[in-house]
């Protein structure tokens, strides 16, 4: 059972083009694009019924479309995110046309799609575009640094 985290703030961010690069979890100040396969091998085989974090960090997934405007406004602010943990935290992003069957998993019906995995406990969901500091409040709570 996912936990989502509401938030009540709007965002405002330039737009940046994505390189896609092959995952490599010991890469810090990177977003890395993965598959549901390879969120299996890396993070936690969602399908179990128990969950269980395979990564030896917590972990921030971003569920995003290539047509989605907002996601796409994401992408900065998440790198910037990423340098913020300096390897703390890992961070992926999975496109969702592509990998339908994770999409279905964790009920994703709109984007973007944070989920936030830590160490223990069940991962927690953030659902929309907002303000970087207020993603870091989240991920710190999530985290149990709140």
């Amino acid at each position: 059972m996912l936990f989502t985290l509401a938030l009540a703030f709007s965002a405002s961010a330039q737009r940046y083009a994505y390189d896609d690069v092959e995952p490599n979890p010991d890469t810090v100040y990177t977003v890395h694009a993965i598959t549901q396969d390879q969120f299996k091998e890396l993070i936690a085989d969602y399908k179990e019924y128990e969950w269980v974090m395979r990564s030896p960090r917590p972990v921030v997934v971003d569920f995003y479309a290539d047509w989605c405007q907002p996601c796409k406004r994401l992408v900065p602010i998440l790198r910037q995110i990423a340098q913020h943990y300096n390897g703390e935290v890992d961070f992926y992003r999975i496109d969702v046309d592509e990998n339908s069957d994770i999409a279905d998993v964790f009920q994703i019906r709109s984007i973007p799609f944070l989920l936030i995995c830590p160490m223990q406990g069940e991962p927690k969901s953030v659902i929309g575009l907002y303000p970087q500091q207020e993603y870091i409040r989240v991920i710190d709570i999530a985290l149990g640094r709140h």
